[in-house]
């Protein structure tokens, strides 16, 4: 019985994730001229032309953090904004 709880926990729990919705807008194409073009009260376009909040974390492709997006909608990495 319990294995059948942790399966049914872990399904719904699958399911949810896949329909949440993401927390970043796809900007569409045309909408933008370049990464950095205001998308939003403190958001711009990043280089994925996603509408993101400036000083929010970029991240590598494993989820690493390297840095924020600065206002120029580029990964901002620490030591290098001089």
């Amino acid at each position: 019985m319990f294995r059948f709880a942790l399966f049914f926990a872990t399904v719904v729990t699958g399911l949810a994730a896949a329909l949440v919705v993401p927390l970043t807008a796809q900007a569409a194409p045309g909408d933008f001229d370049a990464p950095g073009t205001p998308c939003g009260t403190n958001m711009v376009i990043n280089t994925r032309y996603d509408c993101v909040t400036i000083g929010s974390f970029c991240t590598l492709s494993d989820g690493m953090i390297i840095g924020t997006i600065g206002r120029d909608g580029r990964c901002v990495l620490p030591g290098t904004n001089m």
